[in-house]
């Protein structure tokens, strides 16, 4: 505990506490010219006591002039690169040199070409959307069918036992006369019936390849990773120079159209026959009738007055709620 007289370390002035007059007279004592001169005169004092010392053998002396030494070359150090640096930055700065543009793979492709592949992106790019909406964007499962229905996809290359299974359904549906399924519409109107070079897999791989370099969150591709992906796909189906891969592949991609294969309902008689309908439905459905119970029947809106009241009941003071037997 502590004693009323002794100073205490927190609050008041204690020993540590100093008084806002002091403190402006310390801040004062610097500004003044005689207090500088005697400064002065004891830094002076104070280093010849320590040559004194060093002269004698003072090894710790020795030890601390060498440090101070060299800490005020540090610090002269530091202020001439400061100073360096000061002087760079108000000179004027070079002007910097234009960063080169990012190599555009559409240039790669004529006018004529672009038109050609710029209608077909939109058109793979717009399956399902509103006619009011346009998609600039493009899809691997969307550009995975632009490269079926081109013919550069050889899924039968994927897997020999897949393919067989499929060779005998195909038989198996035409012998019983049934329709085609939407992979044999596709294989039939594909518009490249070559060689076809590439699997699912490959085109994955490419495409993931492409659209890294693109800014979209979202796995797709502009048209400038279009225009790559076609000419790549076309360098390994064709398998020569650049330009002849691109002429041919504009061959084939003129003739390819959007083919969507939807799902057919099957027949319902239950559904087909409106003789099995029974309930409403025979005889039509439901129909709004104005018999029916709705808000504007239950609900009076007809104007009020300020308590709520209705105004044809309050202007002829009629009681809107009226007493019923053996209520008074």
């Amino acid at each position: 505990m502590y004693s009323r007289s002794a100073p205490m370390r927190t609050g008041g002035r204690g020993i540590w506490g100093k008084t806002r007059s002091e403190k402006k007279k310390q801040d004062a004592q610097w500004l003044d010219p005689t207090f500088a001169a005697q400064l002065e005169r004891r830094h002076r004092e104070l280093q010849k006591l320590i040559d004194q010392e060093c002269q004698n053998g003072n090894q710790y002396m020795i030890r601390m002039k060498q440090k101070h030494e060299m800490e005020v070359k540090r610090k002269e150090t530091i202020h001439k690169e400061y100073m360096k640096h000061l002087d760079e930055i108000s000179h004027k700065r070079k002007p910097l040199k234009k960063a080169e543009p990012i190599p555009s793979f559409i240039l790669r492709w004529n006018e004529e070409h672009q038109k050609i592949l710029w209608e077909r992106f939109v058109q793979y790019c717009n399956i399902g959307v509103s006619r009011f909406e346009l998609v600039e964007v493009m899809s691997g499962s969307r550009f995975f069918s632009f490269m079926r229905h081109c013919g550069f996809v050889n899924e039968v290359k994927s897997s020999k036992i897949i393919a067989n299974i499929r060779v005998k359904a195909r038989e198996a549906r035409r012998r019983h006369k049934m329709p085609p399924l939407p992979a044999e519409v596709i294989e039939k109107s594909r518009a490249y019936h070559g060689p076809g070079a590439l699997t699912p897999a490959n085109i994955d791989i490419l495409f993931t390849k492409v659209q890294r370099k693109n800014k979209y969150p979202r796995k797709v591709i502009d048209f400038d990773g279009f225009c790559e992906l076609v000419e790549r796909v076309s360098i390994q189906v064709f398998q020569e120079t650049p330009p002849v891969c691109r002429a041919k592949a504009i061959e084939v991609i003129k003739e390819v159209k959007v083919i969507l294969t939807g799902t057919k309902s099957k027949a319902n008689r239950f559904h087909d026959d409106k003789s099995t309908y029974t309930g409403v439905w025979r005889n039509g459905g439901p129909r709004p009738l104005s018999t029916v119970v709705t808000l504007c029947n239950m609900m009076d809106r007809s104007p009020a007055d300020v308590r709520g009241v209705n105004l044809y009941y309050s202007q002829h003071k009629l009681n809107p709620f009226p007493i019923r037997r053996g209520q008074r």
